[in-house]
């Protein structure tokens, strides 16, 4: 296998990612994987001053986190990552997360990469070598596109803030996680545990932005009423479409 193709960090989980169970949060576990893409993707020569330099930059599309274990402050973990052969303007990127030599997460990304000026998709078909893909192995899943149930409602109004954007002058990606986590009740966040999640980001949003958060009805998945599966999605007021939409099944704790 190439030796470019897994990047591996460790990580200390700190206090500023914790959350109300004195865990590593999902908006933690993002940034941390967020930051490991750009470290891998700078070295293999496609990160964000190098494309900027290109007038390119990244954007990610879809995104599906499984954990089986959420770490506690001040534990270490260690997190692979690769990247699997581009598919027209589709790229693709993997992680896995581990707590010693126990595998406690995995998550499946795809991503873009956008003309600054215009836009649009570029396609990357022939820059396969340049990714040094993993061709064997890998997780067994794929990112999905949501489906949003009917019954959404409207659970809060708020506007886009100069701490939500990021280089690019948009909402970073983990931000958007961040407005779905402000959508659950505190309650919510105190008595259930995110088992999965998956996110599709549909649309940018700009500084000064109004936006609005829907929530569905929380769907039992099992006879014990352990099992919850959500739904969530922002839209601009006004908007042609959401900003994102998001699912996740959480366990009762």
């Amino acid at each position: 296998m190439d030796d470019k193709c897994i990047f591996s960090e460790t990580y200390k989980v700190r206090s500023t990612q914790m959350n109300l169970n004195n865990q590593l949060g999902l908006y933690g576990i993002l940034g941390i994987l967020q930051d490991i893409a750009a470290e891998h993707a700078a070295i293999l020569g496609f990160g964000y001053k190098q494309l900027v330099e290109k007038g390119f930059f990244w954007a990610l599309i879809q995104q599906k986190l499984k954990m089986d274990y959420w770490p506690e402050w001040n534990e270490r973990i260690r997190v692979s990552t690769w990247s699997l052969p581009p598919q027209g303007v589709y790229a693709f990127r993997e992680f896995e997360i581990y707590s010693d030599d126990r595998k406690i997460g995995e998550c499946a990304s795809t991503w873009i990469t956008l003309d600054i000026a215009s836009r649009r998709p570029i396609d990357l078909t022939a820059e396969q070598a340049m990714f040094h893909p993993r061709t064997e192995g890998g997780l067994s899943f794929k990112t999905e596109r949501i489906a949003l149930p009917e019954d959404m409602h409207l659970v809060n109004t708020f506007p886009v803030k100069v701490s939500d954007l990021d280089v690019n002058s948009h909402v970073n990606n983990v931000k958007y996680t961040q407005w779905a986590l402000d959508m659950m009740t505190e309650r919510n966040h105190r008595e259930f545990v995110v088992n999965e999640y998956d996110i599709n980001f549909l649309s940018e949003t700009f500084l000064g932005d109004e936006m609005e958060g829907f929530k569905s009805k929380g769907r039992y998945l099992n006879a014990e009423k352990t099992l919850v599966e959500t739904y969530l999605y922002a839209q601009k007021i006004g908007g042609a479409k959401p900003a994102f939409i998001a699912k996740w099944i959480a366990e009762r704790l």
